[in-house]
């Protein structure tokens, strides 16, 4: 059972028991998940041990990265014909929509340039600050005094 406080003025003191949860009723994200893991290892992907959403694969010089992420994908490939390969691959057993080059996941946004990948998070930032409303303050090189001096036994 899962109790949720009420946030009602005219009821400040009562508790909402959830009868019936939305979220985890229907098992098909997990399966589409196992499916799609089962496959990547069928056809020779090998699961990270470090994140459980990171696939590689590596034979000969054709190196490959998928990362899962919900319903997403991010392939990166050391040749894009082995890109298109897998990504053919999995359509034979998966919908899937290519939305062509990464441009921004999860906060990061991502550039393409000639020396490589150019990964940043000023959108992110600039994001966060504008929902802050602080986007007419004026910046800081530190945030915190610097003829302050902190010890263990003082300060707020």
């Amino acid at each position: 059972m899962v109790l949720a406080s009420v946030n009602n003025h005219q009821y400040p003191n009562y508790v909402c028991r959830l009868d019936k949860a939305l979220y985890g009723l229907k098992q098909a994200p997990r399966a589409w998940y196992a499916r799609l893991c089962g496959k990547l290892i069928q056809i020779g992907f090998t699961p990270s041990k470090g994140d459980t959403s990171l696939f590689f694969y590596q034979k000969g010089q054709v190196i490959m990265f998928v990362l899962v992420y919900v319903d997403d994908i991010i392939v990166a490939s050391s040749y894009s014909h082995a890109t298109t390969t897998l990504l053919q691959n999995l359509e034979a057993n998966f919908a899937l929509k290519d939305l062509g080059n990464l441009h921004y996941f999860l906060g990061i946004e991502v550039h393409c340039g000639l020396d490589g990948l150019v990964m940043s998070q000023q959108r992110y930032a600039t994001d966060v600050v504008k929902r802050a409303n602080m986007w007419n303050c004026n910046p800081v090189d530190t945030p915190i005094s610097t003829t302050e001096k902190l010890n263990i036994t003082s300060g707020t």
